[in-house]
């Protein structure tokens, strides 16, 4: 008759040995199980229980894995001792198979504990058999000097032990070079999750020493080991900011909670780059730091965006200040004047009010449509109509004061289908730019002509005309072109908006521009 495997189990956690007995029963293992979470308890197990089996947490409250196999090697170390955690780490686990503990099994992964189990009880069976075989072979050699007679029968006997030995050892030898090639394994595991990382990477002892970097930090410093090894993080980082890194480096080193800080890092081109950098530590089952864990995070382009946008910000808050400063100074006056309706300076100051007023909501409904455009909500109405029928009404204002020359020229009968209001807004924006980035300029022409199933508008200027460099960022957000010579900078809003309303009709928008002989704005729409 079978009888049941006597399972002890070293838990403070009633739910976690209740999830690890299910595991066992599902597996189809016939145990009855004693449960223990003290020293006390364990050492009476030991005793009166009499386990099979030993399966114990790493850690608990009072008592713990590494001081529990100690107290088991000391009388019964033919016991198997499994260590059923989930925090252990593999470092850690890996030194205390070393020591003889039997086997380790991760709590996410319960479902190998019957495997690790049956494989233990194996080894043991292996190693009391041959301890049994050992005790034969000696009494066969103390019967061999007794009786000569039997010598022949006797060294048969030995030399199929001595067979067996063989056998068990080869397995030995082979479980052990299984085990040592996981362990390789797991090593080659971490080594590759730390390459894949898309961040520069490295570990560090708690003197601060590095003694591995990933693929990335060679990749982007263009050093190699000999040299990352003599210079590294000091010809790296940036000398300004230099001193404060290591300050910071060394301050997180002197805690157990990790910490961050920001850096410039010197790439192989060699610019540098803002980084972010991270470490957090390793600690060993007695709470002790055992290694550093760092991280590079290329933060560049955020630390550019949050500029463009304190800029924004700072810009926005100027152009809105000046015309509500003045339309302010214009109400006091109109107050002032109210009684006086017959004073020639109050149609002067209604006219300037006007002005500052509209400037204000321009530049308000510039924040709403990138708003807008931002979020994918800028709307459009198409219906079809005669693009000279828009241009001429779109720029009458300038030509009522007739300070510009302002022809439109082409096919003036090409009709498109298109949001009317939309496209004003667009030509409103390339005149005026024409007027403020080219006031020398007196003769803005508007350019009609049909190309194939498109029809192509552009605003001619003869200004001063805009840098090569500048030309692929004109239709960015917040991008400004500034002109020494003039004081307009608005929000650099306007034609990025420009383009987003050419994009909701499937039309393309650019711009050629030569240095000193002018530019050419231009959009393309379906035709109707």
């Amino acid at each position: 008759m079978l009888t049941k495997l006597k399972i002890l189990i070293v838990e403070d956690n009633q739910s976690d040995a209740d999830l690890l007995k299910r595991e066992l029963k599902k597996a189809g293992l016939d145990f009855i199980a004693e449960i223990v979470q003290t020293r006390i308890s364990f050492e009476r197990a030991l005793v009166n229980f009499n386990p099979d089996i030993i399966l114990s947490d790493y850690s608990l409250p009072s008592f713990d894995a590494v001081t529990a196999f100690r107290i088991k090697q000391n009388k019964n170390a033919h016991i198997p001792f499994i260590i059923v955690s989930g925090v252990i780490g593999e470092e850690n686990a890996v030194e205390l198979i070393k020591d003889g503990v039997t086997d380790y099994v991760s709590k996410a992964k319960l479902f190998t504990v019957s495997t690790k189990i049956n494989r233990a009880l194996s080894d043991t069976a292996i190693r009391n058999e041959k301890n049994i075989i050992d005790g034969n072979l000696k009494i066969q050699q103390q019967e061999l000097l007794k009786s000569n007679g039997l010598l022949i029968q006797q060294k048969a006997k030995v030399k199929a032990i001595n067979l067996e030995l063989s056998k068990l050892n080869l397995e030995l030898e082979e479980r052990v070079a299984n085990r040592t090639k996981a362990l390789a394994e797991s090593e080659y595991r971490f080594r590759n999750m730390i390459e894949t990382i898309p961040q520069i990477a490295w570990t560090n002892t708690t003197k601060g020493k590095v003694i591995f970097y990933n693929q990335r930090w060679y990749d982007y410093t263009g050093l190699n080991n000999k040299q990352t090894q003599l210079a590294g993080f000091n010809f790296v980082i940036h000398s300004d900011d230099l001193q404060n890194s290591i300050v910071s480096f060394s301050a997180i080193l002197k805690t157990k909670k990790g910490g961050e800080f920001q850096t410039r890092g010197k790439g192989a081109d060699g610019l540098y780059r803002w980084h972010l950098i991270r470490l957090m530590p390793i600690l060993d089952e007695g709470g002790e730091m055992h290694l550093w864990v760092g991280t590079a995070t290329d933060i560049e382009e955020l630390r550019i965006l949050q500029q463009q946008k304190d800029d924004f910000i700072s810009i926005a808050s100027h152009e809105l200040k000046t015309p509500i400063t003045t339309l302010k100074a214009s109400l006091q006056l109109l107050d002032r004047l109210k009684d006086k309706s017959a004073s020639p300076t109050l149609a002067k100051l209604i006219v300037q009010a006007n002005k500052s007023m509209e400037k204000v909501n321009v530049l308000v409904d510039d924040l709403l449509n990138a708003s807008m455009a931002n979020n994918g909500q800028l709307h459009i109405n198409q219906q079809q109509f005669i693009l000279a029928d828009v241009i001429t009404e779109s720029c009458q204002n300038v030509r009522v004061q007739a300070e510009y020359n302002l022809i439109t020229i082409g096919d003036l009968s090409l009709k498109v289908n298109a949001d009317p209001i939309r496209i004003e807004q667009i030509i409103v924006n390339f005149v005026n730019n024409a007027i403020k980035y080219a006031s020398n300029s007196k003769h803005i022409t508007i350019s009609i002509e049909k190309q194939g199933i498109m029809a192509k508008v552009s605003v001619i200027d003869q200004g001063a005309g805009i840098a090569k460099e500048k030309l692929p960022y004109l239709f960015d957000r917040y991008f400004r072109a500034e002109d020494r010579e003039t004081n307009y900078n608005g929000l650099g809003l306007g034609l990025y908006i420009c383009a987003e309303i050419i994009k909701k009709h499937n039309g393309k928008i650019g711009v050629d521009s030569v240095v000193g002989k002018g530019s050419t704005f231009w959009f393309i729409l379906p035709l109707a």
